[in-house]
């Protein structure tokens, strides 16, 4: 495994420290570098090694062990770093954090083939990480893009280990696809899922030039664009040898060659949903779950009209603010 990049981002500061290792009986983890988010926000970063068919999870853990956890997931081509506006906030409001990096991203394992991305092995990761971290059940799971459709999979699989959901510009898999070949507008908007269905293609082009095209998103897409140090560990997460394709494998398991996330099923627990509204890439249309996917989801959006698909990096206080307020709720 390669170390993190020392490079210091507006998240904050790396601390390289020794490797230690706590045993349990079916799992290990290896305690890495410590990071400080916004001024006085120290993390760990930690590697939960597990045995096949588990992937070994990297990810970040904030706050006190005690306090209730949230467990946050990034989407494509992200890690956890996308929560660096948000681990703060969280924490001084008096929670944990654990941010992971998805299977097949960042440091995480990254199994090959395409079946592996499916549901069923991404949330039992997942479980084994709460399971790990003594957390019985989380206070909520909170998700964007892919990492959206992860949480909406794992409240399904993994139901009493959760007791909400928040979803960031992230839709429901099993009524995606419906929605794509009904919706002309949402079909042009995901071009380049069908283009990620293709073998080996989708690598070079995302790869050529030093990761160009990722570059360019990052700096156009978004309305606040990432800066230059973040953007750079962006690309060095995504050019772990392996971690390219894991990711695209997530859209390869979604595709009709294998269908492996048309039906989740449903998510018994309560469901808020923020939206930023500049999103190229989703239909607003589709942001609020229907009844028969998750019968109690907020009927109402929680909407960022000047946020993007990045909603998290562009109104990072509004975002932790209404995220606050939703754990709060009775």
């Amino acid at each position: 495994w390669r170390r993190a990049s020392s490079r210091t981002g507006r998240h904050g500061a790396k601390h390289p420290v020794r490797w230690r290792t706590a045993a349990s009986s079916s799992s290990s983890v290896e305690v890495q570098e410590t990071e400080t988010f916004g001024d006085d926000v120290h993390a760990q970063h930690r590697i939960l090694r597990l045995d096949a068919p588990r992937a070994d999870v990297h990810y970040v853990s904030a706050g006190d062990d005690t306090a209730p956890a949230v467990l946050m997931l990034h989407g494509f081509p992200d890690n956890h770093a996308t929560w660096r506006g948000q681990i703060p906030a969280l924490v001084r409001a008096g929670f944990r954090v654990l941010a992971p990096d998805l299977r097949g991203y960042g440091r995480s394992g990254k199994p090959a083939g395409v079946v592996a991305y499916g549901p069923a092995p991404v949330t039992d990761d997942l479980a084994a990480l709460l399971d790990h971290e003594r957390v019985d059940s989380a206070r909520a799971v909170v998700g964007h893009d892919w990492g959206a459709a992860v949480a909406y999979a794992f409240a399904a699989r993994h139901p009493t280990k959760l007791q909400k959901l928040s979803v960031l510009n992230g839709v429901h898999p099993a009524v995606f696809l419906d929605f794509v070949l009904s919706n002309p507008t949402q079909f042009l908007k995901s071009y380049y899922i069908g283009f990620f269905q293709l073998p080996a293609l989708p690598e070079l082009v995302l790869s050529f030039a030093d990761f160009a095209m990722l570059r360019v998103v990052f700096a156009i897409d978004p309305a606040k664009p990432l800066e230059r140090s973040d953007v750079d560990e962006l690309v060095d997460a995504c050019s772990i040898p392996g971690a390219l394709t894991a990711a695209l494998n997530y859209y390869r398991a979604a595709g009709p060659a294998h269908s492996l996330w048309s039906d989740v099923g449903a998510c018994p627990v309560p469901v808020q949903v923020q939206w930023g509204a500049r999103d190229r890439y989703l239909e607003e249309k589709i942001a609020i779950p229907p009844a028969d996917v998750a019968p109690l989801a907020n009927r109402s959006i929680v909407r960022h009209p000047d946020a993007t698909h990045w909603v998290q990096w562009d109104e990072p206080d509004a975002v932790s603010d209404a995220l606050i307020e939703f754990l709060n709720e009775k």
